[in-house]
């Protein structure tokens, strides 16, 4: 039987209160390589067939963290939804979502899930949001055949001066952002991280980014837990009503 290896704690970043997002996080158990696969049946919000398919100790504990710490956000910030009731499913992108188990038409929250090589963050809120999280070690190193992956034309210039500077920093920073929005629009990586700009003509990190027509607020943090960390928080305004229609055919909401 599974559990986690310490408390979970909430982060405050000082958003607007009328966005109703949520944010904790949980220290990822340490494992070695040839370590035993816990047994992790016993979590709520897993797919049974899903973990099966794990090779390491490593994966199986980064999932069990993150979806343990999931359960327990939905308790607390949504005590009046039956969690017995709703499961965790995966659209056409992999993109995880909240989804009842019988024909119920009550909106549910939207949730993101991060991990590190030890730490789970998890940020939910309302149904009238969508959000992406995304957290990296400032200083995981980074090669730069990771450039043109992330970026083009302009903006890859940009990258590389920024890289210059502040070394793999500069490009985790850069990658967190464009993880996160990618993660807001639901579409992960069925579209290249280059089609996303988040730098301005003057090398600066915009606030609002336009993709196909949807507009998305993006922060980023530097976050002194245990080590550094940077942390990016991607969020847009959704029709939920629209965007539950639009999901259950398979089809990916763009307005």
């Amino acid at each position: 039987m599974w559990f986690p290896c310490d408390e979970i704690k909430e982060l405050n970043l000082d958003l607007p209160v009328q966005l109703g997002i949520h944010i904790n996080f949980l220290k990822i158990r340490k494992t070695t390589i040839n370590e035993e696969i816990s047994d992790i049946s016993n979590l709520n919000f897993i797919d049974l067939e899903e973990i099966k398919k794990f090779k390491t100790k490593k994966r199986s504990e980064e999932h069990a963290t993150g979806r343990y710490l999931l359960y327990h956000m939905f308790k607390k910030y949504y005590p009046f939804l039956n969690s017995n009731k709703i499961r965790v499913s995966r659209d056409e992108n992999r993109a995880p979502y909240f989804e009842w188990n019988d024909k119920n038409n009550e909106l549910l929250p939207n949730f993101s899930i991060s991990t590190t090589d030890d730490l789970a963050i998890v940020a939910i809120c309302n149904s009238n949001l969508s959000l992406g999280i995304d957290i990296e070690k400032s200083n995981q190193k980074r090669s730069n055949n990771l450039f043109d992956f992330v970026s083009e034309g302009l903006e890859l210039d940009q990258i590389k001066r920024l890289y210059k500077l502040e070394n793999n920093i500069g490009i985790n920073k850069i990658w967190t952002v464009k993880e996160s929005i990618l993660k807001c629009l639901r579409l992960g990586m069925s579209i290249s991280p280059t089609k996303i700009k988040v730098l301005d003509e003057n090398q600066k990190y915009r606030k609002t980014i336009i993709y196909d027509g949807n507009e998305i607020s993006s922060e980023n943090f530097l976050l002194k837990l245990s080590e550094d960390y940077s942390l990016s928080l991607a969020y847009q305004k959704i029709e939920p009503k629209k965007f539950l229609r639009m999901r259950i055919a398979g089809i990916e909401p763009t307005t």
